[in-house]
């Protein structure tokens, strides 16, 4: 008989982080965030130094733009994407429609609110895209959702790819910008957008 091997579903699926607080990394300076993901009994961890060195690596290699221009740039697409994420999210969850003035007005909302210039156009950071495309993470990501189906796994990658982005966004493109609470912000932004 065969045995039903994505039977954990992304319900079971855990994330956390911690600082690391060994007494070498503290003498040396590099203390380091560490994020934890569990999927029932997998557990892996991804180290936001080493992530962000290896963004930093990969778009200093393949940017044709200094990397000033690059952190100029994604100070507007990475939000936007936020943004634009969450919309759709809220929309898949609520079974709902939004028209193009209404996304517009909430991108118009977040600008006022948070002093940021977007592209509501902008569905795609190359942040996400380094880490989704990075061997690491894609073999940590197999080992997490081995034998689970192709939603739970690319649900699982994206979760952990938003949360590393954010991390990334928020240290090194703009340390001024809560992204996490951007984020959360969103479906309250939606509503005011859709009642004017």
């Amino acid at each position: 008989m065969p045995m039903n091997t994505t039977s954990t579903s992304f319900s079971s699926f855990g994330i956390s982080c911690h600082r690391e607080n060994s007494f070498r990394n503290s003498f040396l300076g590099k203390n380091d965030e560490v994020i934890k993901c569990s999927m029932g009994e997998r557990t892996i961890h991804f180290s936001v130094r080493k992530f962000s060195g290896n963004i930093l690596d990969t778009v200093n290699r393949q940017n044709t733009k200094d990397i000033n221009g690059w952190i100029k740039d994604e100070r507007i697409v990475y939000p936007s994407r936020v943004i634009n994420q969450e919309i759709d999210n809220y929309c898949f969850q609520k079974n709902a429609k939004i028209s193009t003035e209404e996304r517009q007005r909430v991108f118009s909302l977040v600008s006022q609110r948070y002093q940021l210039t977007l592209d509501v156009k902008a569905a795609q950071s190359s942040i996400n895209h380094v880490i989704m495309g990075n061997a690491s993470f894609g073999k940590k990501i197999d080992t997490l959702c081995d034998s689970m189906s192709r939603d739970v796994k690319n649900r699982t990658a994206d979760c952990i790819a938003n949360l590393l982005a954010d991390k990334f966004y928020q240290k090194h493109i703009e340390p001024d910008i809560d992204i996490v609470k951007l984020r959360n912000e969103i479906p309250d932004y939606l509503r005011c957008a859709i009642q004017a």
